[in-house]
């Protein structure tokens, strides 16, 4: 209903009979006289005006304008533009006394032009509103599509649906689906998460089969979103139910619900969206019933669109999310299963990439937790650990292109070559006793049998047995992969050897001697080459072994550069190439320096070092006590070969004690 209030002397201002019009006298008055009142139509005197004009312009900008249509009255002939200029929020100039005929007009000009604007206000808000709905709903759509965590993802889908309706609380479920395999399993309904403001909670996950008889499920089936007032009081026809279990048991009060399913880009529901009590206030706190009726309403109109438009979002989100979970988890399958690979090639170091791996990121995830101190501007995100893990997992894969020989090799002899020398050392045991029978057959044939000759054929025999099985001792013992003692390196050294030229070369052992069986009972009884292998000082390979098989760092990086790694995982190949490293420049391939080597390949190689040490599988070494090997990675951190500052944290924080390290140790051991 329109109102006509005079704010000022009525008798100034008007002229005639005037019926309804509200009198006030002063600017509190006016605001007074419109609380619960519509549109007003207010004449207002001058020295009302000239009073109060600051604080009536910063009325009407602060929305009063939207309801009161401001006009002046003036003197007849009286400059009515000026009074515009002076006052430019009044939206009419009058000539006084108005008489009745003129005030309607007026006011039906002004409400007019006051439904227009209101109209016009009207869609402009709702405009602009839709504009901030669809701003929210794109700054919601850019986080759930940077999200890669799944089970974070599910979080932040229910966390941003209650936050854009005001929902007190909510739950999500998702549909898992058979396959067609015959087996008599069935579809099913997952219930994920809750989150409630009023209680805070934890649900353990739980699968119920896919029917109707719930409202998740009914949505879920029929793909249809559902909006209820009161869930207490459904209709008597409703095709589902909604269990109070956890009202009653909680002291909880559901009341409003709206259920939306989530939609692939099939159209298909592959999940459900349930939101709980839309509250006026969404700061309030539903502990106490009688807020619920206060405080809770029913869902809008406008709630269902923009949940609807959240999930559709929500559902490409998640199937991008699982569909990128499932290619990692087929690289992990494809990682481990050339670890595997590389294992069987060389089952003596069978799980250390797998341990190397979890001490390189225990020591990684330490180090991203140090506040102070000069490693505290080391952080590291997701990406940059599982970076690091496969680097760790694969660091040993060029071993593929290593031949097996050296992989394996036991002994300083290979086991083809300690089997021909022990036969050899039969026979020249043989072919010395041979000889022996004969020079004393000789004798007696020739009548040269005195004691004084046997004599001195037996102890030539005796001294030439007793050389053979020194010889053949010093092979077995120094054979060993230990390191080789001072005066058994001596003994070798003074050896007599010879060498052969190569009568059918194995074509997987370099630099071998031929050792024809018709040179077997003369002395020297060792080639050249086979002296040299006994005599390596340490371990079991020799020179060009060892560096076959340090060529697997460099076969590694190949193999792993070959690979499309995406952006986050690009530097996989370079951390794996630098394991081996030293800072000091003594490592290999490359011989890098400090400055040159990766941080996390400097991690890895403390992992490698301490793993390659205590574990109990490589036959060619014994492994050390962890004691032994702390004081072996201090010792190399002294010397400048590994990082002093991360060794620290490796010791300070045990790292080797974390619990999957050791479990995996033991087993292997």
């Amino acid at each position: 209903m329109a109102h006509v209030i005079i704010w000022g002397d009525p008798r100034s201002v008007l002229g005639g009979t005037h019926a309804g019009v509200i009198e006030v006298r002063s600017f509190a008055g006016l605001k007074t006289a419109l609380d619960g009142r519509g549109a007003a139509l207010v004449l207002a005197g001058l020295s009302e005006l000239t009073a109060e004009q600051g604080a009536v312009e910063a009325w009407l900008k602060n929305g009063a304008s939207k309801r009161v249509w401001l006009v002046a009255a003036t003197d007849a002939g009286g400059d009515s533009d000026g009074l515009l200029e002076r006052f430019p929020f009044l939206h009419d100039v009058v000539a006084r006394p108005v008489s009745p005929v003129r005030l309607r007009l007026t006011l039906e000009r002004a409400f007019e032009t006051m439904n227009a604007r209101g109209t016009l206000l009207q869609l402009q808000d709702a405009y602009e509103r839709r504009g901030a709905e669809l701003s929210v709903l794109n700054k919601i759509g850019m986080q759930l599509s940077a999200e890669r965590d799944i089970d974070k993802l599910l979080d932040l889908i229910l966390q941003k649906s209650r936050e854009i309706t005001g929902a007190d609380a909510g739950s999500l479920y998702l549909v898992e689906r058979t396959t067609e395999d015959g087996n008599g399993a069935v579809d099913r309904l997952r219930f994920k998460l809750a989150q409630n403001d009023t209680m805070p909670l934890t649900l353990a996950e739980k699968a119920m089969p896919l029917d109707k008889s719930s409202i998740a499920g009914y949505v879920a089936v029929t793909g249809e979103t559902q909006n209820v007032q009161d869930a207490y009081q459904l209709p008597a026809n409703s095709p589902f139910h909604i269990s109070r279990t956890f009202d009653d048991v909680s002291g909880y009060r559901t009341k409003s619900l709206l259920v939306v399913p989530m939609r692939d880009h099939l159209d298909t529901v592959i999940g459900v969206v349930q939101l709980i009590n839309k509250k006026r206030d969404r700061s309030a706190v539903l502990r106490v019933k009688a807020l619920v009726d206060e405080q809770v309403i029913p869902f809008t109109s406008v709630d269902n669109e923009l949940v609807e438009s959240l999930t559709s979002q929500a559902a490409v989100a998640f199937e991008n999310a699982a569909l990128l979970k499932r290619m990692r988890d087929l690289f992990d399958d494809f990682v481990g299963a050339a670890v595997a690979a590389v294992e069987q090639r060389d089952p003596t170091t069978s799980g250390h990439s797998a341990r190397v791996a979890i001490l390189t990121v225990g020591l990684m995830e330490k180090i991203d937790q140090i506040s102070s101190g000069p490693l505290a501007s080391e952080k590291y995100t997701p990406d940059q650990v599982e970076e690091v893990r496969y680097a760790a997992l694969l660091h040993d894969f060029g071993k593929v292109a290593v031949q097996e020989r050296y992989l394996r090799k036991e002994r300083k002899l290979y086991a083809g070559q300690l089997i021909a020398l022990r036969q050899r050392f039969a026979y020249i045991l043989r072919s010395l006793e041979a000889d022996y029978l004969r020079a004393r057959l000789h004798a007696h044939e020739s009548g040269d049998a005195s004691p004084e000759r046997i004599a001195a054929i037996e102890a030539d025999y005796h001294g030439k047995r007793v050389e053979a099985e020194r010889v053949r001792e010093v092979v077995e013992q120094a054979n060993q992969p230990t390191v080789v003692e001072a005066e058994r390196e001596r003994l070798l050294a003074s050896l007599p050897t010879r060498s052969f030229s190569m009568l059918e070369k194995d074509p997987e052992v370099e630099d071998q001697d031929g050792f024809p069986v018709e040179a077997w009972a003369n002395g020297p009884w060792l080639s050249t080459k086979e002296v040299e292998l006994l005599s390596i000082r340490k371990g079991s390979l020799s020179a060009g072994e060892r560096k076959k098989i340090e060529n697997h760092v460099t076969k590694t990086y190949e193999f792993l550069n070959k690979l499309p790694w995406t952006g986050e995982l690009r530097r996989v190949p370079e951390i794996a190439w630098a394991h081996h490293e030293k800072l000091d420049g003594t490592g290999y391939p490359r011989g890098l320096k400090a400055a040159q080597i990766p941080r996390q390949s400097r991690m890895m190689t403390i992992s490698d070092i301490y793993d390659a040490l205590v574990a109990w599988d490589r036959p060619y070494k014994k492994s050390v006590s962890e004691e032994q090997a702390r004081a072996i990675l201090c010792e190399e951190a002294q010397h400048g070969k590994i990082d002093a500052e991360l060794l620290q944290v490796f010791l300070e924080a045990e790292i080797y004690r974390l619990p999957e390290f050791r479990d995996r140790l033991q087993k292997r051991t």
